[in-house]
């Protein structure tokens, strides 16, 4: 039987009838930090005051919390704020610490909470796809500095690689780990939490050629360039919101890029290559040809960038707008949450 001041947590963190969370606490937390958990927000001496203990003591336990991803802080009036994480799993996962102390239930615990619990509050939108780079037609106008992943990096002041918090809860594929990139503020965190790594955007292109070169979508974080956060490199089978889409049904959590692919049937041989790097099963072989279901091509480009014969091209379907409107869909910045009550 859980504790029930683990029910509490798991109540504070928006999921108050959740049946895994507060096993996951248990196994994670103290009663001590899950007291001081429920005291938030609040600065380190108001937590002490609060719990009539000692500021020091407060503030290295805060500090701890920090550390293993239940807790964002932010400076305010000269003061560091404290507030609940409420992104948990993808903060959590990426440290090996909990899933080498407790092992495949820990993963599984996760598994179950995103799957059954999480995935269904998804907003629409909530990420976009962009596209391999090298495939889109330049003849089809300028391309927007949104979907240029080059001039993405470039214009970050911050770029640090973490471990994908999908693949190391989800377990379905040989796909790497490290392959997160995360961006300007919400990078320096996680580097100062010590699970991601500081790199050069010379790196960061390398990752990506590396990820494309295994199939795997790119996908970035629905919001204005400087609220940019991460860029996933992600598989249908391990990703939460592609498997979410693809295999679990969850509509529209991803927004396709401007794109669809188009064969060229007289250059098209049937090799099939397009067919097993489609993460969306949005092509087929028919009468030795590739053809493209338009409604399920995303626009990612995988098929188009290792086509052998150049017979598949990306095309614009969507104007600029088609980025811009879902822009303003973009979810809370996670710093951004810490001043509410």
């Amino acid at each position: 039987m859980v504790e029930e001041i683990y029910h509490q947590l798991s109540k504070a963190y928006g999921s108050p009838e959740s049946k895994y969370l507060p096993k996951i606490f248990e196994m994670c937390l103290t009663k001590e930090e899950a007291s001081v958990l429920l005291s938030l927000p609040r600065t380190p001496e108001e937590v002490a005051a609060k719990l009539s203990a000692e500021v020091p003591k407060i503030a290295v336990i805060l500090k701890e919390l920090f550390n293993k991803g239940f807790v964002f802080y932010k400076r305010v009036d000269s003061k560091f704020r404290y507030g609940l994480n409420n992104d948990l799993w993808t903060s959590i996962l990426p440290d090996k610490r909990d899933f080498e102390k407790f092992g495949e239930e820990f993963l599984d615990l996760w598994q179950r909470y995103h799957d059954e619990e999480v995935m269904p509050s998804y907003d629409a939108d909530y990420v976009r796809v962009i596209p391999i780079e090298k495939t889109i037609p330049m003849k089809w106008g300028e391309i927007l500095p949104y979907e240029k992943i080059s001039e993405i990096l470039e214009d970050a002041k911050t770029i640090a690689v973490t471990e994908c918090a999908c693949r190391t809860m989800n377990r379905q594929c040989d796909n790497p780990t490290d392959v997160c990139l995360l961006f300007n503020e919400f990078a320096e965190i996680i580097i100062e939490r010590g699970i991601a790594k500081r790199i050069s955007k010379e790196e960061a292109l390398s990752i990506v050629k590396r990820c494309e070169d295994l199939g795997l979508i790119h996908q970035l974080n629905n919001s204005e360039p400087e609220g940019y956060q991460f860029l996933c490199n992600c598989c249908s089978c391990c990703c939460s919101l592609l498997r979410g889409m693809i295999v679990l049904g969850k509509k529209d959590i991803t927004a396709k890029s401007r794109y669809v692919s188009s064969v060229n049937s007289e250059l098209c041989d049937g090799c099939g290559i397009c067919v097993t790097r489609c993460q969306f099963g949005a092509i087929s072989i028919v009468d030795s040809k590739a053809v493209v279901n338009k409604e399920k091509c995303f626009g990612c480009g995988l098929c188009a960038s290792k086509c052998p014969t150049n017979a598949i091209e990306l095309i614009q379907v969507r104007e600029p707008e088609h980025i811009t409107n879902n822009l303003e869909k973009a979810p809370t910045r996670l710093v951004d949450t810490l001043m509410i009550e």
